[in-house]
């Protein structure tokens, strides 16, 4: 696990690199990426005809447009290297949503700088409306949850936060710089944690290794994302380990109570109005089971509330709000008869 906080304090003043764990020296071959190994955050540049880009909102499109990224890490280090670049989402894909579609920055082959060494591309989390101060608030929020997630479980994505600035590359305009930050590749979660991507749909809560799922379905549930199916491979993926055990990884979490992003929006499939209720989407819970799995919560609790408080850039207003939902998740987990009703709501 990283230590994410203290880096974090730093980080948006570029006063200094964050750490490497020692599990990770001992380990080299579950090492995170190089890009993954640091908590401290980057400046990149990246020039692009983002006109072209913005119009590509086609969830199908394979199209890929040249692009150049260059950055700058908190120690000084700096490099470049000539990048492709791709939409990607579904909900924020949308015009209406948002004016900056989500990216994939595709790396291209093995002659770019060692910090991006490794995976073939990366997600990059987007302030899809960058003249809007509040969406600029959602990434940070949800670059937390991330770091919030790996907290609570391994099993979990890896993030690397970046202050983006984004060049029109024909008349070198510059057209935002504001908060981004890149998402580990599916690849390497399955890899630094001993096994491999399983991409067949139908997977069923049976299938996959109880704490797991449970330790997943409460952070879900802690949050407020109702925006997942595991039977789908919907914002959660699958990893196989050998001889056959299989573990759920969450990601995507724009939808959830937590943030309030004014597009989020429950399944109209679902018993709830708004995001902000919550709504178990596990599998029928044994008590027995969540027993050690709400402990581990409790136990994290200290270390969730000074993530949200340590991070700089966040509004305090929504840091609050924030805690006062949290407050509420942590009522229901420890009052045993809310429990068994909130979590046994799917037998």
């Amino acid at each position: 696990m990283r230590m994410t906080i203290p880096a974090m304090l730093v980080l948006a003043l570029g006063l200094g690199p964050g750490t490497v764990t020692a599990a990770a020296q001992d380990a080299p071959d579950r090492r995170p990426t190089p890009l993954f190994r640091d908590d401290s955050p980057l400046a990149i540049t990246l020039t692009a005809d983002f006109k072209r880009i913005f119009r590509d909102r086609d969830t199908l499109s394979t199209e890929r447009f040249p692009a150049f990224l260059a950055y700058r890490t908190a120690s000084g280090d700096t490099g470049s290297m000539a990048v492709e670049l791709s939409t990607r989402g579904h909900s924020r894909l949308l015009p209406s949503v948002c004016d900056f579609p989500p990216l994939r920055v595709h790396l291209g082959g093995d002659e770019r700088p060692p910090l991006f060494q490794g995976p073939s591309s990366l997600k990059l989390g987007v302030n899809c409306r960058p003249r809007d101060k509040l969406y600029e608030q959602f990434v940070l929020e949800e670059y937390l949850l991330y770091q919030v997630n790996h907290v609570v479980t391994d099993w979990s994505f890896l993030t690397r936060l970046a202050r983006a600035t984004y060049i029109q590359a024909d008349k070198a305009d510059t057209i935002a710089t504001t908060w981004a930050f890149f998402i580990e590749h599916d690849d390497d979660v399955a890899r630094r944690n001993g096994g491999v991507l399983f991409e067949e749909s139908g997977v069923r809560w049976r299938d996959v290794d109880s704490a797991a799922v449970l330790t997943a379905s409460l952070f879900e549930y802690m949050i407020g994302n109702t925006d997942w199916a595991l039977p789908l491979l919907h914002n959660v993926r699958v990893v196989r380990v050998e001889p056959g055990f299989y573990f759920p990884v969450v990601y995507d979490f724009d939808f959830s109570g937590i943030m309030k992003t004014p597009y989020a929006k429950p399944s109209p499939r679902l018993p709830i109005r708004s995001v902000r209720e919550r709504l178990w989407r596990g599998p029928c819970a044994d008590m027995a089971v969540m027993s050690p799995i709400i402990a581990r919560f409790n136990v994290l609790k200290d270390t969730v509330y000074t993530m949200y408080r340590g991070l700089p850039g966040l509004d305090p207003k929504r840091v609050e709000s924030a805690l006062k939902y949290l407050e509420d998740f942590y009522k229901v987990i420890n009052d045993p008869k809310k429990a068994r009703s909130e979590f046994t709501y799917a037998c």
